[in-house]
């Protein structure tokens, strides 16, 4: 087993289930705002204004590993990119969250999508990580992602954030074909959109379900994994490990696995035991602890970190997380308290 990695080489060999020193670690939304180094950057600022100007996002992204010294830079950015690039109007109302207009629910609607090039229409995403490569060095692993089919469609099909999907599955349901050529033309799009954040400098790319437990297994596999597993094997092709986190994926954990997918990141819902009985064996696994853990104490936080550590250490192949995005307002000594515990595991 190795004795001494960088944490680039550390977070690949988790992603190819290889020797580890110990297990990698970052957080999802780690660079966000928890913070009160972001929260200054972000004052007067839009949230799509701060994504699309390369200095801001990079420096974003590098403010969480600054002070925890994580093993990977996840880009600042949004899973909404690549629609607007589409044609989409995407808005980001303070309080409300992402305005998506118009809303597709139609064939015409799917026809006025664009198709566009991500080095014309987002450049400043590969700027971004460029800029984060050049500050880090080759010692650090940079993420890139993009929106599954899934939760891309649904956002465009409702016209924001949704607690049932109504318009999404009844579009699903009532006309599946219509439904698969909207995936069809999201999964266009994204490859090449991941394509460009690899040639930028992204070491690993994560496709983000947001909104996949919202399905059935069966309906997921017979819809989604397709659209998923194309999505996979298109940044795959480039020769880095691809990530697949699904929220809310209890029921989904062997349709994950089919995806083709290095990783599976899981939610805090998920029984680490049970994952690594039905899919460790197929792949690497991330994951999970509750972010609401991170709301009690220092020392409940040390405590709950290492049972998340201890209940993946048989598992070949394992990159700590959270089960979910860290919400805005946890603790900074919180974070702290995490890293200090995944630190303690190297020594």
């Amino acid at each position: 087993m190795p004795t001494t990695m960088t944490s680039r080489e550390r977070f690949l060999a988790a992603c190819r289930r290889e020797p580890l020193d110990a297990p990698p670690a970052w957080v999802m939304r780690q660079a966000g705002r928890y913070l009160p180094e972001y929260r200054a950057v972000r004052a007067g600022r839009e949230f799509l204004e701060m994504v699309h100007d390369s200095a801001v996002a990079a420096e974003v992204t590098l403010q969480p590993l600054r002070r925890f010294d994580m093993d990977a830079a996840v880009i600042f950015s949004d899973i909404l990119v690549p629609p607007a690039a589409m044609g989409v109007d995407v808005r980001f109302l303070e309080g409300e969250g992402p305005v998506l207009a118009p809303t597709i629910r139609s064939a015409s609607d799917v026809d006025k999508l664009n198709d566009f090039d991500p080095w014309r229409a987002t450049r400043f995403l590969a700027d971004a990580i460029g800029l984060v490569r050049k500050d880090l060095g080759p010692a650090k692993a940079i993420i890139g992602f993009c929106g599954a089919p899934w939760t891309v469609a649904s956002y465009m099909i409702e016209g924001g954030s949704s607690r049932n999907f109504d318009a999404t599955k009844r579009l699903l349901y009532d006309d599946p074909a219509l439904f698969a050529r909207l995936c069809t033309r999201i999964v266009d799009n994204s490859i090449p959109y991941l394509e460009m954040q690899i040639e930028a400098g992204a070491d690993v790319v994560q496709v983000f379900d947001s909104w996949g437990g919202a399905v059935s297994a069966a309906t997921y596999r017979e819809h989604l994994l397709p659209h998923v597993s194309r999505l996979v094997a298109g940044a795959r092709a480039r020769g880095v490990p691809v990530i697949l986190y699904v929220n809310g994926a209890t029921q989904l954990l062997e349709v994950m696995a089919d995806s083709g997918a290095d990783v599976l990141g899981l939610d805090w819902r998920v029984d680490p035991a049970d994952a690594i009985a039905r899919v460790g064996a197929r792949c690497a696994l991330q994951g999970n602890l509750d972010p609401g853990v991170l709301f009690a104490s220092p020392a409940v936080v040390t405590r709950e970190v290492n049972r998340t550590l201890d209940a993946f250490a048989a598992q070949k192949g394992y990159i700590f997380n959270l089960g979910s995005g860290i919400l805005p307002t946890v603790p900074v000594a919180s974070m702290e308290a995490v890293f200090a515990a995944v630190r303690a595991r190297r020594r």
